[in-house]
């Protein structure tokens, strides 16, 4: 993963662990445990909630699951999955984050309303595989930024597309 795609997924990571529960919306019905911990001997963080991603990338589709997503003036940001914060000893969980907008810790072009937007930044990790972005993806938001589609380009060729929901 670029340092780009890495830092920005680190600052939506960490600015979801600073709010805590907050941003865990579902937790208790989903079974799902959100907050920090260790993954392959690194620090991980785990987010919970009613998110969902389907990807298209690679040749392969898939959703992930149990996410939450953090709506603030000026962005949107994105968590699902287990993000790893370091270098894991075993092949990483899945997670797909994305951001856009004027995000903190990471900056950025505000994203105030639905619309289009060519500053998304996506990290996505699925079965123990990186996906990492050749440039800022294209993200569309619908739904008073609770709903939207994305697309981008692969460091390895070809694109990758899908929605979310928060």
């Amino acid at each position: 993963m670029n340092k780009r795609v890495g830092l920005a997924a680190f600052g939506a990571a960490a600015a979801a662990a600073a709010l805590g529960s907050a941003a865990n919306g579902g937790a208790a019905e989903t079974g799902c445990t959100a907050g920090l911990t260790t993954f392959g001997g690194t620090n991980a963080r785990v987010f919970c909630g009613p998110a969902t991603a389907t990807v298209h990338a690679g040749g392969k589709t898939f959703t992930i699951r149990q996410g939450s997503c953090m709506k603030g003036a000026k962005y949107l940001s994105v968590n699902i999955g287990e993000i790893v914060l370091g270098t894991a000893n075993k092949p990483k969980p899945d997670y797909f984050g994305l951001d856009v907008g004027q995000v903190p810790l990471a900056g950025g072009s505000p994203a105030p309303k639905d619309g289009t937007y060519h500053s998304g930044i996506i990290a996505l990790d699925h079965a123990g595989k990186g996906y990492a972005l050749r440039a800022q993806a294209t993200v569309k938001l619908t739904n008073n930024r609770s709903r939207g589609s994305f697309i981008g380009t692969l460091l390895t060729g070809g694109t990758i597309t899908g929605t979310f929901s928060c």
